[in-house]
């Protein structure tokens, strides 16, 4: 998931940088993938969790802002982690292999169907962020 093939940061997302993102995602690929290009544009990344056990502890240890979260880990679906990251007024971003993920629509900021590209999702996140500052 390259941001770019000249590895230029967009000026649009600028504001993201420092901005601290919790990812939850079990394909360790699509993980790496997703801390990589989160951190090229200067995001404070915690995790990846792979599991909500482990998104849970490291929402207690690093408070984020924003959460990408996969809806479907291997064990377990991550409905119930969504609801609680958005009642504790962190943005959800979800990600998912589904057209029609099993979550509520309110509780996520934004949803995104795998695959996506890098350009979708900084986009989805500056409206997290965003709409995080409204709040």
């Amino acid at each position: 998931m390259p941001l770019s093939n000249n590895r230029h940061i967009d000026h649009d997302h600028l504001s993201l940088r420092g901005v601290r993102v919790l990812v939850v995602e079990d394909s360790w690929h699509v993980a790496k993938a997703l801390k990589s290009a989160l951190e090229q544009v200067g995001m404070d990344v915690s995790g990846p969790a792979a599991s909500t056990a482990e998104a849970r502890r490291l929402v207690a240890e690093h408070m984020p802002c924003v959460a990408v979260v996969d809806v479907n880990l291997k064990r377990e679906m991550a409905c119930g982690l969504i609801e609680e990251l958005h009642d504790h007024g962190i943005s959800v971003v979800v990600v998912s292999g589904y057209a029609v993920p099993p979550v509520s629509a309110d509780k996520a900021t934004a949803i995104l169907q795998k695959p996506f590209s890098a350009t979708e999702l900084l986009t989805a996140l500056h409206g997290a962020v965003a709409r995080n500052q409204v709040h």
